[in-house]
């Protein structure tokens, strides 16, 4: 037994007597010329309509930037827009505002599918439901101010006015309730 291991694997047809050299790779230069691989060599693609993965890959990336683009513009002119209104209502609201601050008397309207409050004297509120009076939000205040400033609120932004008509809702459908109830 004096063979070695070696030996002894190729007597069992396990290994082979000489090891086979090993494959070198051959290396790959840069390529000149047109870019796009074997489809640039061959035409192929250019001729039919196709396009490579890669451009089309280009494309998308190229479109969804032009969109994203687009899409900031539009929302800083939406943006630019929105301060310019604001900006006319603050004008017109601060030199016309007639709240008070030692008002107690809570007026509550609809506005935007929301029950709110304002905070008015018992003279206000009369002039409030005459419609002498009108609100107009800005900035997350409702500033009292004289009708006629409130329909030129409204004129710059309806949705700056809350329609104080809109709270009485005559709901009864088929069963009115009759004038001479008394509750």
């Amino acid at each position: 037994m004096s063979d070695s291991l070696k030996d002894q694997l190729i007597a069992l047809g396990l290994a082979e007597d000489k090891p086979k050299p090993k494959r070198r790779k051959p290396s790959r230069k840069p390529r000149s010329g047109k870019p796009g691989g074997q489809n640039a060599r061959k035409g192929g693609g250019k001729g039919n309509g196709e396009i490579s993965l890669d451009q089309a890959w280009k494309l998308k990336a190229r479109d969804e930037k032009q969109a994203a683009a687009e899409s900031k513009a539009r929302k800083l002119e939406i943006e630019r827009e929105r301060r310019r209104i604001n900006g006319e209502i603050k004008a017109l609201v601060e030199a016309h505002r007639l709240n008070d601050p030692k008002a107690e008397v809570k007026r509550h309207f609809t506005y935007k599918d929301r029950i709110r409050s304002v905070l008015v004297t018992p003279e206000q509120l009369a002039a409030l439901n005459a419609g002498e009076l009108g609100l107009v939000f800005l900035r997350g205040n409702y500033h009292l101010v004289k009708a006629d400033v409130a329909e030129q609120a409204k004129a710059i932004s309806a949705e700056h006015v809350p329609d104080l008509g809109a709270a009485v809702d005559d709901g009864d459908g088929d069963h009115p309730v009759p004038d001479d109830l008394v509750w």
